[in-house]
């Protein structure tokens, strides 16, 4: 048995033995009321999460709002095993499930890109950072979900699902808060407003939105006033703000109890100072940077979304139809790239610099259509449901480096201005898929459910085309670009098997074997090999043994699950032979072991706590040179240990109601890189951290205040970073953690 096996057991041992304590302190303490029942529609059926056979975690609106969560940032401290680097508006954050990464912890310049988890706007695939505004609850789904979620659920399922328009009365909310932590010199709001309009018996509108203004925190030390002319620089202060306008609207005509028509719109709006990066090694201070550029950009999504439900006496159709629009613009400082990584001959114009402009656009058709059988027309012994899946995607992307005032030094004309590399492409991607499952009762305690989801993919490359004008010029006879194209497809199955015992109406066991799938892709850049122009897809198999259980008459809960992931043909990022850029690879296979423990307690009617502890031991097996990675090799960004206890208290007042809420939450540490020897060394090892945040919440009436602090002890942490070996002492960075942020907010319902 390993080290780290034996460490395992020791802490399932020990966070087992937390639930009779807790238990033992209802038994004592005063009595209290049972913990509210919260339905979920994971499985496409409403149901209780206690009576989903799966490790699940929801998070409701109002708890959204109790914890002071408008994103993923801090509401994943609250998410058994979920891993969110927070990298800052200007990029999509990466988030994981159960240690399923092995992609550097640098976070995505732009939206697009095949994620390793599913994020879904109710009903709709879509990969954003989305804000936290008007939400009915969060649905977190953990290991491979491919059977009803499909290509991109080989990590999980992250679903948000919004409030619905409401014929029942005129009602909404007006929020204001105001915070700022302790490295920035302005105040940072978040203003939202919701509408719920009923039109008429069967017809509601529902109206929400949401403006950010952060004042960021990062000191950009040495932004160049004239580039490609001079040296001469200046300080921005709290360069990486963010102003995020988020609206949404929805038309829901419910005309029966057994029909239902829904249009909504959504639109995320960026505009994105700096990055949360800081070189306290070359800068001297915790909290600044050294770039010469500032690093900014732009992001909007627009979501239009048709839905209808129809109950009918044979079977519940469900159908959804989405467009979904995403642009962005955006640059970085590219200077000691090109010097350090790829030509240090750069560096010879003494005021050499370089930047990278970036232009994204995408837009994606999705429909899908379920059935599920009915209580009326199915027999008892089985419940089922089936659907298709159809998405076209179309993307164009552009990155443009620019040397400002390179050849003019160097005596040259190529004919591009000061551009010094081009890479633009187009292309589209669709997906056909049929999928269904099945669960059979052969008793009342026994269930056993069967899926499968069967695919086609296609990716067609239109044009990916490159030009390199500087390096061409002096060993070409023309500057021209070189442009390729292809055509890749794919058909394949995924399967699902899970069995569930409900030894009683609050205890349940269930087991479950499941595998995921991701799509390959194609690589895109200057002189690649034939064996580096692609990269195959990858796939996972989760074992899980886990169980539900509900104590102390429903005022406690404790569920918990053990599994294995068995990952093959890993996507990996890697650097290509010739140019040396970044490209995606494939490793052969990688294992992770898990726990994952949860417990919710009611100990008394003022008293609440919510605790849970994750483990797992993860990692590469066997080697993988090409990218410099050897067995064992930790995946990045992806601690052993990692948990959160949150508790609520209610103190008695003379009018209205007062709760004090506090969590600490702690992370092991982390690795940057999945490599650890060799030329390819960028890996860095980031130090343990842990947060503590408080808050008081009064209530009166109508009217709602609230007082926090988040990162109470101003802890100094990393979440992620690009090492020196590759950008160079001045270009390396971290991105650091939110400083200490205190704040209020003030909220009127009606």
């Amino acid at each position: 048995m390993t080290k780290h096996n034996k460490k395992l057991i020791a802490i399932a041992i020990a966070a087992a033995s937390a639930s009779p304590l807790a238990l033992q302190a209802q038994e004592t303490g005063e009595p209290s009321a049972a913990l509210e029942e919260v339905t979920v529609t994971a499985s496409r059926r409403a149901e209780s999460i206690q009576e989903i056979p799966y490790n699940i975690t929801a998070v409701t609106g109002e708890a959204i709002q109790n914890m002071g969560a408008d994103d993923l940032g801090k509401m994943s401290q609250f998410i058994p095993g979920m891993q969110m680097i927070d990298s800052g508006a200007r990029s999509t954050g990466l988030v994981t499930l159960r240690g399923m990464n092995v992609g550097g912890l640098q976070a995505a310049e732009n939206q697009g890109g095949s994620d390793i988890i599913s994020r879904y706007v109710n009903d709709t695939p879509l990969l954003i950072d989305f804000k936290l505004v008007d939400i009915e609850r969060v649905e977190v789904l953990r290991g491979p979900q491919g059977t009803l979620y499909g290509r991109g659920a080989m990590g999980g399922t992250l679903r948000y699902i919004l409030n619905k328009p409401s014929t029942e009365a005129v009602e909404g909310s007006v929020t204001t808060e105001l915070y700022q932590n302790s490295e920035s010199d302005g105040l940072s709001s978040d203003v939202t407003g919701i509408l719920n309009l009923p039109l008429s018996d069967a017809l509601a509108l529902r109206v929400s939105a949401n403006m950010v203004d952060d004042a960021g925190y990062v000191d950009y030390v040495n932004v160049l006033t004239e580039p490609g002319v001079s040296n001469a620089s200046r300080v921005v202060e709290d360069s990486n703000t963010e102003e995020t306008t988020s609206v949404r609207a929805a038309l829901r005509w419910e005309p029966t109890d057994d029909f239902h028509a829904q249009f909504s719109y959504y639109l995320q709006d960026q505009q994105a100072g700096g990055r949360n990066a800081v070189n306290q090694a070359f800068t001297g201070d915790k909290f600044s940077s050294p770039l010469r550029y500032l690093e900014v950009r732009d992001n909007r999504d627009d979501l239009y979304n048709v839905e209808f439900g129809w109950n009918t006496e044979a079977v519940e159709i469900f159908s959804t139809t989405s467009i979904a629009r995403y642009e962005g613009e955006g640059n970085r400082d590219q200077t000691d790239l090109l010097c350090v990584g790829i030509w240090p001959g750069y560096c010879d114009f003494p005021e050499f610099s370089a930047y990278t402009l970036e232009e994204d656009e995408e837009e994606a058709f999705v429909h899908e259509t379920r059935f599920l059988s009915t209580d009326a027309n199915s027999p008892e012994w089985l419940d089922w449901i089936a659907g298709v899946y159809f998405e076209e995607n179309e993307g164009t992307g552009s990155s443009r480096e620019f040397t400002p005032g390179y050849q003019g030094w160097a005596g040259i004309d190529t004919g591009y201005g000061e551009v010094e590399y081009w890479a633009y492409s187009g292309s589209t991607f669709e997906e056909r898929a049929v999928f269904g499952e099945a669960t059979f009762h052969p008793s009342e305690q026994l269930q056993v459910t069967v899926g499968a989801r069967y695919f086609e993919q296609t990716e067609d490359i239109g044009y990916d085309c490159t030009v390199l004008p500087v390096y061409w010029y002096w060993t070409r006879d023309e500057v021209t670009p070189e442009c390729d194209s292809g055509k890749s497809e794919i058909d394949d199955t995924v399967f699902k098997l899970n069995a569930a015992y409900n030894f009683t109406d609050d205890v349940m066991l269930y087991a479950t074997a499941a595998e995921g799938f991701r799509r390959g892709g194609t690589n895109i850049g200057p002189q690649l090999l034939d064996s580096e122009k692609a990269f195959t897809s990858d796939s996972a198999v989760n074992y899980e043994l886990g169980w539900h259980t509900t104590l102390a008459d429903g005022r406690v809960i404790f569920n918990g699950a053990i599994f294995r992931i068995d990952w093959k043909d890993l996507q990996v990022p890697a650097k290509s032979e010739l140019a040396a850029i970044n490209i995606t690879g494939n490793a052969r296979q990688g294992q992770i072991d898990g726990i994952e423990l949860s417990t919710q307690a009611a100990v008394t009617d003022s008293l609440g706590i919510n605790a849970w502890l994750t483990y797992y031991d993860h990692g590469l097996k066997g080697d993988a040179p090409e990218i410099g990675g050897f067995d064992g090799d930790a995946f990045p960004g992806v601690p052993n240990l990692q948990a959160n206890v949150a508790v609520d208290y209610a103190v008695e007042v003379p009018v209205g109601e007062l709760t004090l809420r506090g969590n600490a939450y702690y992370k092991d540490e982390i690795q940057t890189r999945l490599n650890s020897l060799g030329s390819f060394n960028d890996n860095e090892e980031l130090d343990s951290y842990a947060l503590f945040n408080l808050s008081a919440d009064y209530r009166l009436d109508n009217w709602r205040a609230s007082l926090f602090a988040d990162n109470l002890t101003n802890e100094y942490y990393y979440v992620g970073g690009r090492s020196a070996r590759r950008y160079g002492e001045r270009g390396q960075f971290h991105y650091v953690g939110l400083p200490r942020a205190i704040g209020a907010s003030v909220s009127y319902e009606f």
